[in-house]
């Protein structure tokens, strides 16, 4: 296994080498140097479920600068709206969502209450306008092209959303073909030290990723990490701050805007 370890890291340090140039990241003209932004996350699961067509509605309504959420593909291949990588059907079992179809995930009511279906990505953006801005992290813990970012892509494109989102993953090949698709979408990465989901997990997958922003848990942001960001002339957005202590400490550190669950948190 450190075999192994080490030789991921000289691949790392390779592929660095190579990409490090001619990578300009790009500050989103929607953000605010003067303004500390706030992205409902997943909604405002704090008034509505998370991930819920209500949540996101609720988000608009209260004033939110954007909203953030997550999709993944269902087993035949339906955009799904959804965080966790599992759910519980309604006999308890959990299952992975890429095993599950759409029409079987669609009668899955959360937390047993039938208002809070799992949308279709679809579904989200026919709510979204082009007033706010609309974070997607795209979920998929495959290296290997699955195609995910070229139908989030398409859509995007269809909906005439793509002067106003971003697109996010903790996943670097993610954000890499997504630039190869379309350079001009603004991406971010993902960063926490908590479950990683590749065996080396450290913010240095920037330079194979390219991101224009960095997305990284509000308990593992400190001055070095904030300076180190800021050399490279990426933008900084924070997760996901419930508390008081936590929405200070975004703002002592200087960071664009932050993932919260409370509108009315300040």
């Amino acid at each position: 296994m450190i075999g192994a370890e080490i030789l991921i890291i000289v691949i790392l340090l390779i592929t660095i080498t190579i990409y490090k140039k001619n990578w300009m990241p790009v500050y989103p003209y929607f953000y605010s140097r003067k303004k500390l932004l706030k992205i409902g996350h997943r909604g405002v699961p704090s008034l509505a479920h998370e991930n819920t067509l209500n949540s996101f509605q609720k988000a608009i309504d209260t004033g939110m600068d954007g909203v953030e959420l997550d999709v993944q593909f269902s087993a035949d291949k339906k955009l799904v709206v959804y965080h966790n990588w599992d759910i519980k059907d309604n006999s308890g079992e959990k299952i992975l969502i890429q095993n599950l179809p759409y029409s079987d995930i669609q009668k899955i009511s959360l937390n047993g209450n039938k208002q809070n279906e799992i949308p279709l990505f679809t579904d989200v953006l026919d709510i979204l306008n082009k007033k706010i801005i609309i974070n997607i992290e795209i979920k998929s813990a495959h290296i290997l092209n699955t195609k995910i970012e070229k139908n989030v892509l398409d859509l995007i494109k269809a909906y005439g959303f793509e002067n106003n989102c971003i697109l996010s993953s903790f996943n670097p090949f993610i954000i890499r073909r997504v630039k190869k698709i379309n350079p001009k979408i603004l991406t971010a990465f993902l960063w926490s030290k908590n479950s990683p989901q590749f065996i080396i997990n450290t913010p240095l997958w920037v330079w194979i990723c390219r991101p224009d922003g960095f997305h990284a848990d509000i308990d593992y942001l400190d001055k070095n990490l904030i300076n180190w960001i800021r050399k490279k002339n990426m933008s900084i957005m924070t997760f996901t701050i419930t508390k008081q202590k936590q929405l200070i400490k975004a703002q002592l550190l200087g960071v664009d805007g932050v993932f919260m669950d409370d509108p009315h948190l300040n």
